[in-house]
């Protein structure tokens, strides 16, 4: 039985899964099994991942026929995964060689810690990222455990074992994922963020959560209030209803209207039309 299993889903990321696989196959920790869910793509993913599998048995495909998205891809290899530790990575994204090693030492040294993750970076089209230390009241305003950190697969089974929610189409599935998956737990949460920049986060112009608009954004944390409701009334009310998001609506509202903003957000258009 694998320490670490390593869970990937892909859909017509052929251009990077390679660089992706490959960040794998460097670690320095190497009692892992990575599970690549392919998505039914129509490009040349399928031959860059058979290729990792057959010079690495380490390496499992499971080829489907249509994309069932990445929430149902990441349930799904969790459901057929051996390690001890789950590790999600997106077909695009890196991690940096000692991530693994780094990240088990402290979960087997510290059996009271639930999560451990590492400081990141962003590359691609955005390279700044206002990553914030965790603690539960940021994490309930906003998502500041990133997707690809490390946990106990018996903790997930036995304290929550439900994965991902699938109707979170639009993004923000893992934020979700990490609020139910603490909320179970019968102590407070016990998080640990390794103090080296060890994952580094692909920003493309297709990326899923760039794409959400301010409407939907304000539906989906509607949506997260609604089913974490007990959460968030342990920290904290409403928090559409607070004073401070008052002041900040109220802030953001003026500044749309400004003209500076107005020719920001028009020659935003005109770029991404170029």
């Amino acid at each position: 039985m694998p320490a670490v299993s390593v869970i990937i889903p892909s859909y017509n990321l052929g251009e990077y899964i390679g660089e992706t696989l490959q960040s794998v196959k460097d670690q320095t920790f190497e009692d892992w099994e990575c599970i690549i869910v392919e998505n039914g793509s129509s490009d040349n993913s399928k031959e860059v991942i058979r290729e990792f599998v057959s010079l690495d048995p380490r390496f499992k495909l499971i080829p489907l026929l249509s994309n069932i998205g990445v929430a149902a891809a990441r349930n799904m290899a969790m459901q057929r995964c051996f390690g001890k530790y789950i590790l999600f990575l997106d077909a695009d994204d890196l991690i940096d060689p000692r991530y693994m090693e780094l990240a088990v030492a402290a979960l087997e040294e510290d059996p009271s810690l639930n999560v451990v993750y590492a400081k990141a970076d962003r590359f691609g089209e955005e390279t700044f990222w206002d990553l914030p230390d965790f603690d539960m009241g940021t994490m309930l305003a906003r998502n500041c455990i990133y997707v690809t950190s490390f946990f106990r697969k018996q903790e997930h089974d036995l304290y929550y074992g439900k994965g991902f929610d699938t109707s979170f189409t639009s993004g923000f599935e893992d934020w979700d994922f990490w609020l139910g998956f603490l909320e179970s737990l019968p102590q407070e949460p016990r998080v640990l963020q390794l103090p080296e920049v060890m994952f580094h986060y692909r920003t493309r112009p297709g990326s899923r959560n760039k794409g959400v608009s301010d409407e939907a954004l304000v539906q989906i944390r509607r949506k997260l209030w609604e089913k974490h409701k007990s959460l968030y009334g342990r920290y904290f009310c409403d928090p559409t209803e607070t004073v401070e998001y008052r002041r900040l609506q109220r802030a953001f509202e003026k500044a749309s209207h400004s003209l500076a903003w107005m020719l920001r957000v028009g020659a935003r258009k005109i770029l991404r039309k170029k």
